[in-house]
């Protein structure tokens, strides 16, 4: 325009600072950091510019005026864009109010499995497996974890030791805790559906339980040892030991860092030009209305949220980040790592993922005994809108009874309960006598190609030393809240070294048992191995954690770490792990480092005092007043005390909100009372 000149324009992005005064020289050369001569570039879309969807800029001020301009006039100019620059909104972002879920999701732990109603209460789980079944599971992946085991299982002799060892170690158990000949019979054949579900090419395979999914094929050396590298850079800054792990769990990269802070984080409004006008304060999620969310007090922070960052799957295979960065991870200092998140997302993760959703894929949320390896009946269903379901026959049989009609006189009444119960006749569960294809006919893996994903990163490092040699291990919990729907969870042990074994556990909540008979408390135990008044609650094996392995399972599985310590106690040991939460897919995305600018000040501010640095740059010789202007913005961002101060108030309610679940869903008792 002919008369007036551009003073620049000011492109605040989460890492980018930059100022220029026409689209072809696109802002000044900022060689120390991450831009070219030729423009703006998002450090993992070099075909990026400002305005792009892949780009997510804090505010864009362009300055002109005429010519020549006074001292004066030219300071008001700049007061003019520091009021510009003022972020005070009112408008408040939100997501979709978490009230009822869509009409089909992947369960999660803080959600009703079942909701409840008029008819029956809610239910937190599946139903109950067998006792039987539950040993089932164990012998066969006691036998699924032998070295070569898929090479032995051809070898009919190596097969017949296995069936041979299994049957003594029945004898000295009680009657009613013994497999039977067909139960170890259908575990051995089973072993071949295994072998047909598992995939040769990334060497993943079903682990301990269904729904948990593993891989011991070694990651490509190039990638392993590019991760390794990547970490070695994070590990050389300041350590940031996670709070009360008395210094032995070392956080390089942890999502209660730089969190969602409700009331204070901005994101920009969804398919919106990134202006100022958009970027709103992020509010609380709204919680449900109905009495079904009554757990909500627990399960749903009105304070906090992790804060994941969007991946794109495509078709062939190979995976793209979206978001303009990961929290907490510095997309230019740190930008190895963006390639080897992705690489290992493309190559072990999704796959992975996509066979626990597979697993958890069932639309028909009423828990029925869906039991392939123990036989059932057929009979009236007592859950609504079904007509019939399947159970476990009860041990008294059709016409038993579990108690006696009356008892003697004189007669001591605990004995002779124990002793009727001793004696009488009993069906106990049996299986079928061999394996049938449950495992190729249930395979269905969900695919997640050519769809944008959400997945949250966690790097930790566990460090022992002689001083401190033993890791206690963890508690029983799952991962996040309801805010942030995770699904499933994924780990890469990819180093360690001088500790002794360890292993991951999982357990589940459940639904009560289908009692066949009012105070049935010897049916359930034998059964179920649930007594009456206790938790339902099953443990449902464990994973060796050992270095190379990939592990994923579902969220709605709480897991547990065991202890391990030093193996030789005079030199330190350590293991080191790289995780991912998926946030549900099937679900409406939650908010992400895609509408969230970083929070990191120091991230923005260092961008800021480099680019002054450069000789001869336009930001260089901008007036004073402006970059004070530019640094009175930088003041609104999250500061590393304030967010050591979020993260100690997110950690603290989680475990609280955690403890009360616990006590409130997870130890709920169960009775066989008549209502």
């Amino acid at each position: 325009m002919a008369g007036t000149t551009n003073f620049g324009t000011i492109h605040l992005y989460p890492l980018k600072l930059a100022l220029g005064s026409s689209a072809q020289s696109c802002m000044a050369t900022l060689e120390p950091l991450f831009f070219d001569t030729s423009g703006i570039r998002n450090p993992m879309e070099p075909e990026s510019f400002p305005g792009d969807s892949s780009a997510s800029p804090v505010l864009d001020i362009t300055l002109t005026g005429p010519l020549s301009l006074s001292p004066e006039s030219q300071s008001s100019l700049i007061h003019e864009s520091m009021a510009y620059l003022d972020l005070e909104f009112s408008p408040i972002w939100r997501g979709k109010a978490l009230g009822s879920p869509p009409p089909w999701t992947f369960p999660t732990p803080f959600v009703a499995y079942i909701p409840g109603g008029e008819s029956c209460d809610q239910i937190w789980g599946p139903s109950p497996r067998t006792l039987a079944e539950l040993r089932m599971y164990n012998l066969s992946w006691a036998i699924r974890s032998k070295e070569d085991w898929q090479i032995k299982l051809k070898d009919p002799d190596i097969r017949e030791r296995w069936r041979e060892h299994a049957m003594d170690s029945q004898e000295n158990l009680p009657v009613e805790r013994r497999l039977t000949y067909n139960m170890i019979n259908y575990v051995l054949t089973e072993l071949e559906g295994y072998l047909n579900i598992a995939d040769q090419d990334t060497g993943i395979e079903r682990g301990c339980f269904d729904a948990v999914w593993y891989s011991d094929k070694p990651i490509p050396l190039q990638l392993s040892d590019a991760l390794k590298s990547a970490v070695a850079k994070l590990e050389a800054g300041a350590k940031d030991w996670h709070p009360g792990s008395d210094e032995q769990v070392l956080d390089l990269v942890h999502p209660s860092l730089h969190c969602v802070v409700y009331g204070r984080t901005r994101a920009f409004l969804p398919d919106s030009p990134r202006i100022e006008d958009n970027l709103l304060v992020v509010g609380p999620p709204a919680g449900g209305t109905s009495d079904s969310d009554w757990t909500r007090e627990f399960t749903l922070s009105q304070r906090f949220a992790w804060l994941p960052s969007d991946f794109t799957v495509r078709e062939d295979g190979s995976v793209r980040l979206v978001s303009p960065y990961i929290n907490n991870l510095h997309p230019v200092l740190h930008k190895s790592m963006y390639h080897v998140i992705e690489s290992l997302l493309a190559t072990r993760f999704v796959p992975l993922f996509e066979r626990v959703l597979g697993d958890l894929n069932t639309r028909d949320r009423v828990p029925v005994e869906g039991n392939r390896r123990i036989r059932t009946h057929r009979q009236a269903a007592i859950w609504p809108g079904r007509r019939h379901q399947r159970v476990i026959p009860c041990i008294w049989g059709l016409n038993g009874i579990p108690y006696p009609e009356s008892i003697p006189e004189g007669v001591d009444e605990e004995l002779f309960y124990e002793e009727f119960h001793t004696n009488a006749p009993k069906i106990l569960p049996e299986s079928h006598r061999a394996y049938q294809g449950a495992l190729e006919k249930g395979f269905s893996p969900i695919s997640l190609l050519g769809r944008t994903i959400q997945c949250i990163i966690k790097l930790a490092n566990i460090h022992l030393t002689p001083e401190k040699p033993e890791y206690k291990g963890g508690n029983w919990h799952f991962e996040g809240m309801l805010n942030e729907r995770i699904v499933a969870s994924g780990i890469y042990y990819y180093d360690e070294e001088n500790i002794s074994e360890s292993t991951l556990s999982f357990r589940v909540s459940t639904a009560p048992p289908v009692y066949h008979y009012q105070d049935d408390d010897v049916c359930m135990e034998i059964l179920y191995d649930m007594e009456r008044g206790g938790q339902c609650i099953q443990n449902l094996g464990s994973m060796i954690t050992k270095a190379g392995r990939t592990l994923a399972w579902p969220n709605f599985f709480q897991h547990c770490v065991s202890p391990f310590r030093l193996t030789d106690p005079t030199k330190p040991g350590h293991r080191k792990i790289l995780a991912f939460f998926l946030v549900d897919p099937a679900h409406d995305p939650i908010v992400s480092a895609t509408y969230v600018p970083s929070q990191q000040s120091e991230w923005t501010r260092q961008a800021f005092v480099d680019s002054i640095a450069v000789p001869r740059s336009a930001t260089s010789n901008w007036p004073v007043e402006l970059n004070e202007c530019i640094n009175k913005h930088l003041d609104t961002l999250i500061t590393p005390a304030e967010a050591d101060a979020y993260r100690l108030e997110l950690v603290k309610e989680h475990t609280a909100n955690l403890v009360e679940y616990d006590k409130t869903v997870i130890q709920q008792s169960w009775d066989m009372c008549e209502h």
